[in-house]
């Protein structure tokens, strides 16, 4: 994506926003050309120019988006840290990666996120297989393939241990997906060759696509716009020789994103000549993918298609009775694919059940658009966005630092009592802890941290507010020692009043209430 000129900034801070997507020494697209400063530096460096007043800073707003995909699998983003900077001059508040059959940009996306101030999301996505609904003919997620599931692990945390169960899926299901493209491209380099001789394409040409190899079909087809290009610089000559292969092509040339469009769709889906259907090993079960998703520490989620309105989401409430049966206790929308009475029905259905809603705008095309879409800007449907957002976010804390999260390891939710699970999580999503501190906490222990959290909570309360912590936050350890967990269905703990009142102490002293 390259510079958004829209913008009246000089030409080396454009400089800057345009290195945000240059691809680095190491990556597969790198192609030698020698940068003065790495991505995260250019970041950097465009932050001080913004802290002297060269740059202006944007306006605040308080969005959230928690579904975009990158580079790391097919993205009009060239890179994580160029995601970053559009979220954060977006007004954004939380952002979201979530790429395909990857968390390869999660650390480039979490170092540019705190460059920026942003609240930082970490997800993967996968599509299952509902053998049962193939069969029958009904869809899911996905509007065209029956059976197909599209879900995702939200809130990642960890990575998979080498030869884990879930490791070896995922293995499996990429490798599944390379050798289809690898057959892709091969079958379409041999109808290129017949209509011209000198077009050579090799499945390099598609995996200099993208920075690690995860390929996609998006990227077969652009690889051979690149390679078409390259040979038929004339578009006149280019739409004559796409009119040999496709017969009348009405698109305007000048557009990359539509020129890939066609390859796809004239080329390459079910019934073009270069089509190889997907292996059963890249679909696994929902049971399974819901299991690999755990063992990254994510909590399962459904993004629900909401129009078109398929078999399986007709009636929400059976839906969502299955997809508890499996273990996901979240769902996700893209507002934008709605109309708003089908989002208005499906926010509705999740709120009676007790699940957290999470939004995107999937970005996964090469086309620019908003970061935030209409509904998402609604104070009525921002509000649930935010809580849920705020949720991965309380899931991401705990998991990391007493070890709990929203979903607990036989994939039920770990708080029975689901008003104060959502509650709770989210709570904990709206504090901003100094590095001091989130040290304090691995050094504490998982337990102590679980009774920090309560106590916090059973003081402050589910306030639609954010808290900023001061340096420095410690309990002395007479006061951790004196507070005590009860179990049940929802955890509380028991401190003494004399404890109470210094710990009301300690808050009042190094929190502070951000409303905005």
């Amino acid at each position: 994506m390259k510079c958004n000129c829209a913008e009246n900034l000089p030409e080396n801070v454009k400089a800057l926003i345009d290195l945000l997507g240059e691809p680095e020494e190491g990556e597969l697209n790198y192609a030698g050309k020698k940068k003065t400063l790495s991505r995260l530096e250019a970041l950097r460096e465009l932050k001080r120019l913004e802290a002297e007043g060269l740059i202006a800073p944007p306006k605040k707003h308080g969005f959230v988006n928690v579904h975009i995909h990158t580079s790391e699998s097919f993205s009009v983003f060239r890179s994580p840290a160029e995601a970053a900077w559009e979220a954060y001059r977006s007004g954004l508040e939380i952002f979201g990666i979530n790429d395909h059959y990857t968390i390869d940009g999660h650390r480039e996306f979490g170092e540019a996120c705190r460059i920026l101030g942003l609240k930082a999301v970490f997800s993967i996505e996968a599509i299952a297989m509902s053998e049962e609904a193939r069969i029958r003919g009904e869809r899911y997620n996905d509007p065209k393939n029956p059976g197909r599931v599209y879900l995702c692990g939200k809130g990642v945390i960890r990575n998979l241990k080498p030869h884990s169960p879930g490791d070896e899926l995922l293995r499996t299901m990429r490798g599944a997906l390379r050798k289809r493209y690898e057959e892709m491209t091969e079958k379409a380099g041999e109808i290129l060759k017949k209509f011209d001789a000198s077009l050579n394409l090799v499945f390099d040409d598609v995996l200099k696509c993208t920075p690690r190899g995860n390929v996609t079909e998006r990227h077969v087809a652009q690889a051979i716009a690149e390679l078409l290009r390259r040979r038929f610089p004339n578009p006149h000559d280019l739409r004559n020789f796409l009119q040999k292969i496709f017969g009348e092509v009405k698109i305007s040339l000048s557009s990359d994103e539509a020129l890939q469009d066609l390859i796809r769709n004239e080329l390459l889906k079910a019934g073009g000549p270069a089509y190889v259907e997907e292996p059963a090993e890249a679909f696994p079960s929902i049971e399974d993918l819901v299991s690999l998703f755990r063992e990254y520490g994510a909590i399962p989620t459904y993004p629900v298609l909401g129009n078109p309105i398929t078999e399986r989401e007709a009636d929400l409430n059976s839906l969502f009775d299955e997809l508890e049966s499996y273990g996901i206790f979240a769902i996700e929308v893209i507002p934008k694919r709605n109309t708003e009475e089908r989002l208005r029905e499906i926010l509705k259905c999740a709120e009676k059940r007790g699940l957290p809603v999470f939004n995107g705008t999937e970005h996964n095309t090469k086309s620019p658009q908003p970061l935030v879409d209409e509904f998402s800007r609604r104070p009525e449907f921002l509000q649930t966005f935010k809580r849920g957002a705020y949720l991965i976010l309380g899931h991401q804390f705990l998991s990391k630092y007493a070890g709990i999260g929203y979903i607990d390891s036989t994939g039920h939710l770990t708080f029975k009592d689901r008003v104060f699970g959502a509650s709770f999580f989210s709570f904990l999503g709206r504090i901003v802890w100094p590095d001091d501190a989130l040290e304090w906490f691995r050094d504490v222990g998982e337990e102590n941290t679980l009774k920090i959290a309560l106590a916090l909570y059973d003081i402050l309360g589910d306030k639609p507010c954010c808290w900023s912590v001061k340096p420095g936050f410690r309990l002395p350890r007479e006061l951790l020692n004196s507070i005590k967990l009860i179990d049940g269905e929802k955890p509380q703990i028991e401190v003494e009043d004399v404890f109470r009142e210094k710990l009301k102490e300690i808050v009042k002293n190094f929190f502070l209430e951000d409303k905005n």
